[in-house]
């Protein structure tokens, strides 16, 4: 009897132990279990805090440090300057944010004729104060080259030598449009002159736009020996709700005005412009001691009158930019 009461009394012990280990498996179990879904909880409340505290920190960025407005203000001073006959439509600006980021979509415009017509789109991304992408999407038929050198402007200096443009080609384009089409045309000067003396010079056709004498035109590089693109501004009236030049008593004083304050922001200015180098300060210095001049300027008109300029003796060359059917009233 006691062989078998050994035995019985060790198999209780033994299921004991079984029960006990049991026992702790469910609790290990549900500890690792309970575990899992704190680890989760706390993983979701930190991405819960960290996409508003982001986003909060984002306006708080855009409104007091590189406010949206400035780097708005920036894009559209730095297109009306660099590129010729353009504007912006406030109207179309779409503007959006992402945690430290902000998105900039609008569309810009030509005047061809008497109308306006879309010329790009652009989609512009901005990490803090800085251009992280630049998207243009063009709509242009006759597009000027995306990577300018010193000889092939569209827009020639008198003092530049240096050219490739076939201006005998370029007039027999023009030659052989039809009547019933008006024209964008680039048309360059033997000789410096006031913007008011070009526009009084050419009444039967629109100037809609003068490329300024800043001293690095002749040779299209600056002291640095960077290749630089002209600069200039809208002459005619402009009264888009968006545009700087909007109820200007003086366009070159309004040009002076943001040349000095893209200068500030130059390195986002060349970027988003697509000149690689705008040299402002010693553009300005220049202008500022010799005063507006224009060497060339952007005209619309009919077809026939815009090649009635070839005539004229102060005309040098010309380069035929968009074309489209007739819409002119005049």
């Amino acid at each position: 009897m006691d062989d078998y009461e050994k035995l019985i009394a060790s198999s209780k012990a033994e299921i004991a132990n079984a029960n006990d280990r049991s026992k702790y498996q469910k609790v290990i179990r549900k500890t690792i279990f309970t575990s899992k879904w704190k680890l989760i909880c706390a993983t979701l409340t930190m991405i819960l805090l960290i996409v508003p505290t982001s986003f909060l920190m984002t306006f708080m960025y855009y409104a007091f440090g590189t406010s949206s407005t400035t780097l708005m203000d920036v894009t559209s001073e730095t297109l009306y300057v660099t590129e010729p006959n353009t504007s912006l439509e406030e109207i179309e600006f779409d503007m959006s944010f992402t945690p430290f980021s902000m998105k900039l979509a609008f569309e810009q415009y030509k005047r061809i004729g008497e109308e306006d017509y879309k010329a790009n789109t652009y989609d512009l991304r901005f990490f803090l104060g800085s251009l992280s992408k630049k998207e243009v999407t063009t709509s242009l038929e006759r597009v000027a080259p995306k990577h300018p050198t010193e000889t092939n402007p569209w827009l020639i200096h008198p003092e530049n030598k240096n050219l490739e443009l076939d201006t005998g080609r370029e007039w027999r384009v023009l030659d052989g449009l039809p009547d019933e089409t008006v024209v964008e045309a680039y048309i360059s000067f033997y000789d410096l002159m006031t913007v008011k003396e070009a526009k009084d010079a050419m009444p039967n056709v629109d100037v809609v736009w003068a490329a300024v004498d800043t001293g690095v035109d002749k040779t299209n590089l600056s002291k640095d020996g960077d290749v630089v693109s002209p600069i200039g501004y809208p002459v005619q009236p402009d009264n888009s709700t968006w545009s700087p030049f909007r109820d200007a008593s003086s366009n070159e004083e309004v040009f002076m005005d943001i040349l000095k304050n893209i200068e500030k922001h130059e390195e986002l200015a060349t970027e988003i412009s697509s000149a690689k180098n705008l040299a402002l300060p010693e553009r300005i210095a220049y202008i500022e001691k010799n005063g507006v001049k224009t060497y060339g300027v952007v005209v619309t008109g009919p077809k026939n009158d815009v090649l009635a300029l070839e005539k004229m003796n102060i005309v040098r060359t010309l380069k035929v930019g968009e074309v489209k059917l007739w819409n002119w009233s005049r």
